[in-house]
């Protein structure tokens, strides 16, 4: 069993379900892109031919998620 300190399983989990409503300051359509990317990312699929095979950890997915939506925030606002 992992144990997890920082409760990353608990916060991506607790995002997503919120997420599926609306994620505050991005647009339907690149939500959809981004909700879509992230299904992705947990299933591993559409991963690039040189990294490792699998599911992304919550810790990766977090990361990607908050990166994902600020790029997403800045792009609309330019």
């Amino acid at each position: 069993m992992k144990i997890d300190p920082y409760k990353n399983k608990e916060s991506y989990i607790s995002w997503r379900e919120k997420a599926n409503h609306s994620i505050p300051g991005i647009n339907k359509e690149n939500q959809k892109i981004i909700l879509n990317y992230l299904d992705d990312m947990e299933k591993g699929a559409n991963i690039a031919l040189g990294s490792p095979k699998g599911a992304r950890g919550y810790a990766r997915l977090n990361s990607l998620k908050a990166r994902i939506c600020f790029f997403a925030q800045q792009f609309e606002s330019k």
